[in-house]
Order: structure tokens, then C-alpha cells, then sequence
């Protein structure tokens, strides 16, 4: 996705609620706060955009704060960045201390995660974010400076917010989806989770437990899977925020199609870097290696929503062919 087009058109709705009779503002797959250049033009409308900006700003203030500021990341608030950083005295009595911002090495907190439980077929409302484990990246040599000069007062602040971080992959995985695809060409079983109708965000998102080699040069980066059998097929993304510097890789389990006649259509349209066929020669299994962690272990997926939608649409298609 890097180094794919910028600027996606309108899929003249709103990707989130499908009004069409509401002004639509353009959406940064990733947001940027992090340095998303990717749009897709006219895609949210004034309530959608109030939801996801929460838990962009929970995400950007909240975990990434300091951080954003100590290395000059893109905001729109430039003039309101503050030059200093307050640290706290290490025992009691002791001044705090007042630290320009661009010398302080403020780590990047990330999630450790494991496979998302809807790839695990575990019921919906069982919580495997309770195995996420926290990770970070930063600035060795800037922490080495530091260190020299302000001995022994380094430290961190940050808030916890897993169900922001995964609703923010939740929704950079349909963007990503969406760069391809129409609103019409799958079922979204990511919506709910986004909207936040729907909590255990850990059951569409997971990771990759290992971590990948650095990719030196590029930054974010977001691909698009594909798992399909005849009848049936699963979309989502990989998705990695800081390539360059060693982040974690992580997947947004993002939507299903149903129907020989969709999933065929869905092969033919979609450009998915991961196209995994599944048949009586190749199919899932309990094994399988870390970096096909957005791969299901068990095919087909039960799950509710899933088998819902399939027969509304073979209903409609009914419907429709008389």
C-alpha cells in the first residue's frame, strides 16, 4: 500500500453508517497522526467521523503523546505543541524536572498480539485481549544522550487504551479493503466493532507473535488478504504502522462473501497480495507458521454473522432471478 495510489474515489456513501443524503469528508486510511498520506475521498460523514475520531485521539494523545511530540510527528495542531516536558522527581522531595521535548526519547507503545479469536474460532464474546502484551520502540542512541545528561531521570507516561488501538486497526483494515473493493462486494463484519456497537474488538484483530524484520524505507505499509474456498471467502489486512523502526504486524479481520457467484466476482476485482485458494489439497491448519498468522485454523468459519448474511444473499439472488 505504499506505494499505491493516494488519493481512492468516493464510494459515494458514507463507509461506515452507507447514508448518501449526508456531506461526506474525505478519510485517512491511516491516520495523520502516524503520517497517512492514503484518502479515500468523501467517505465519512460529520457523526461516523465524531466516533472514529475518539479512538484516533485516545490512540495519537493518550498512548503516543509524548512520543509524537518528542520526534515532531504530523498534526494539525502544530501551534499547540508544547517545547517541554515535565518528568517527576524520582524519590519524594525531589524538583521535577523541565526537559525540552526534542531530548527526550519517549517510547512508542504497541500491543503484542496474537491471532484475532475469529481466526481461532472462538465464540464472539470471549476476550483474548487479555494476552496482549505491551511492547515499545525508541530512540536508543537519543536515550544514551539523554542519560548522560540527565542521569537516572528517564521515564514514561502513557494510558492504556487496547480497544481504541484495535478499533483504529479495525478501521485502517477496511480502508485498506475498501481501496479495491465497493460497499456492495462483502458483507462487513467490522463495522459493529468500529461503531463500537460491539466490544471485543480482539475477536477480528489480532497479530503476528514474532516479530518481522525492519523494513528500512518505508513506513506504514497495509496489504490486503484473501481466504476463499468456492462458496465462501474471508477479507482483511495486514497492517504495519512502523515498518522502519521494528513495529509489531498486526491483521484486521475486516469482512466475509458468500456465494460462488460474489466470492468469484470478489477474486477477479480485489488486489489481495495474500490469495490463499483452500481446497481438499490445501486447508488450514492448527500449525500454522507465524507469518501467516491473518490465516484461519479452522475453515470453514462458524460465526454468526457469517452464516446470516450468507443466506440473506442467496434470498435476495433468489428474489432477483425471478
Amino acid at each position: 500500500m505504499s506505494h499505491g495510489p493516494t488519493n481512492i474515489d468516493t464510494k459515494g456513501a458514507c463507509l461506515y453508517c452507507r447514508r448518501t443524503d449526508v456531506t461526506l469528508t474525505d478519510e485517512h486510511i491511516i491516520p495523520l497522526f502516524i503520517g497517512g498520506k492514503h484518502v479515500i475521498k468523501k467517505a465519512s460523514c460529520s457523526a461516523c467521523a465524531d466516533i472514529t475520531k475518539k479512538f484516533e485521539q485516545d490512540v495519537a494523545r493518550e498512548l503516543w503523546g509524548d512520543a509524537r511530540i518528542s520526534y515532531n510527528a504530523p498534526s494539525r495542531r502544530k501551534k499547540k505543541k508544547p517545547t517541554h516536558i515535565m518528568l517527576p522527581g524520582r524519590i519524594p522531595g525531589e524538583h521535577p524536572l523541565l526537559v525540552p521535548y526534542h531530548e527526550y526519547p519517549a517510547p512508542m507503545i504497541f500491543y503484542g498480539m496474537n491471532r484475532a479469536g475469529i481466526l481461532r474460532s472462538v465464540a464472539a464474546d470471549i476476550d483474548v485481549s487479555k494476552e496482549w502484551v505491551l511492547k515499545y520502540i525508541f530512540d536508543n542512541d537519543k536515550a544514551k544522550r539523554f542519560e548522560a545528561k540527565y542521569p537516572g531521570r528517564l521515564t514514561a507516561k502513557f494510558r492504556h487504551v487496547p480497544e481504541s488501538f484495535g478499533r483504529l486497526l479495525a478501521k485502517i483494515g477496511y480502508g485498506q479493503v475498501l481501496c479495491t473493493l465497493d460497499l456492495s462486494d462483502f458483507d462487513p463484519i467490522c463495522l459493529p466493532y468500529i461503531l463500537g456497537t460491539k466490544r471485543n474488538v480482539s475477536y477480528i484483530v489480532g497479530g503476528r507473535e514474532s516479530l518481522a524484520p525492519s523494513t528500512p524505507g518505508i513506513g506504514y505499509s497495509m496489504s490486503t488478504f484473501l481466504v476463499a474456498d468456492m462458496t465462501m471467502a474471508i477479507l482483511g489486512a495486514e497492517i504495519r504502522l512502523l515498518g522502519d523502526n521494528g513495529s509489531p504486524t498486526y491483521h484486521a479481520v475486516v469482512g466475509s462473501v458468500a456465494g460462488a457467484e460474489r466470492v468469484q466476482k470478489v477474486k477477479n476485482k480485489v488486489r489481495a497480495t495474500y490469495m490463499v485458494e483452500l481446497n481438499s489439497e490445501f486447508a488450514p491448519s492448527k500449525q500454522l507458521p507465524d507469518d501467516l498468522h491473518w490465516m484461519p485454523k479452522i475453515w470453514p468459519i462458524k460465526h454468526d454473522y457469517i452464516e446470516a448474511n450468507a443466506a440473506d444473499k442467496a434470498n435476495n439472488r433468489v428474489v432477483a432471478s425471478r
